[in-house]
């Protein structure tokens, strides 16, 4: 490696994903700024939200926003007595080509799978799969960590459909008491040139963020800095939340970037 590298800060999320990243680059001699990790919890379902998921068939599309929603949601299916096919009957929106491909983990399809998953995109695309007209006659429910804003929710009611909002999991209020500190750390090193090159290692990363910054566009966020994952899934995630110039991350061109 040249000297050229040990000026350079790198950045990502403190993943267990990426231990052996994060060693080589320290090798480098490179500044390395690890962000904690999100730790999540299940959600003690109301008898609402039981009667809910033991009545699928109820609505017509289910929205899973990301991979922990899909996770708890079907760990609640099983906790219930709910059969993972009860699913068959509904069609399924998946925020994102790693969301799909955890309900096909467990032989579910998912019906949708926006190319982009900002709000208006994946209404976009619910309405060029089903007729727009129809779609004020459609019940969805939407899986959540619960104290997401959702502007799926906010477009859909925009579109006249009905929508039912199920909270499935939270991040941990320990881990919610150092938000608003990493909100106001990561603005600053992002927009104020401290760091070179953000590494995104897990679909987790995204999640993080968004109870970070909620709503914000992730595009404006890191527009000032170079973006990188680990793996092609991750990259395709990043590309899904419009960040088109991310690349893969490749430890041996560090010196020449």
């Amino acid at each position: 490696m040249t000297n050229s590298i040990a000026g350079k800060t790198f950045a990502l999320f403190d993943n267990p994903t990426g231990v052996k990243l994060i060693a080589e680059i320290e090798k480098t001699g490179a500044k390395l700024l690890k962000f904690p990790i999100i730790e999540t919890e299940k959600i003690e379902l109301s008898e609402t939200s039981i009667e809910l998921i033991k009545n699928l068939k109820n609505f017509n599309w289910i929205i899973f926003p990301d991979v922990l929603a899909v996770d708890y949601f079907l760990a609640g299916l099983e906790e219930n007595g709910v059969d993972f096919f009860e699913l068959d009957e509904v069609r399924v929106c998946a925020l994102g080509e790693v969301v799909s491909d955890r309900l096909r983990f467990v032989q579910l399809h998912a019906d949708v799978i926006p190319n982009l998953i900002g709000a208006e995109n994946v209404v976009s695309s619910l309405k060029n799969y089903t007729a727009e007209d129809e779609l004020k006659k459609m019940k969805f429910l939407i899986v959540k960590e619960i104290s997401l804003d959702n502007a799926i929710r906010n477009e859909l009611i925009k579109s006249r459909a009905e929508v039912t909002e199920l909270p499935i999991y939270r991040v941990k209020p320990a881990v919610k008491n150092e938000t608003v500190k990493l909100k106001t750390l990561l603005k600053t090193l992002f927009r104020g040139g401290a760091i070179d090159e953000f590494i995104f290692s897990a679909p987790t990363d995204f999640i993080a963020l968004k109870n970070t910054f909620n709503e914000e566009l992730f595009a404006e966020l890191f527009s000032e800095i170079k973006v990188s994952a680990v793996d092609g899934l991750t990259l395709q995630i990043v590309r899904e939340h419009d960040l088109r110039r991310a690349d893969l991350f490749r430890l041996e061109k560090i010196d020449t970037v």
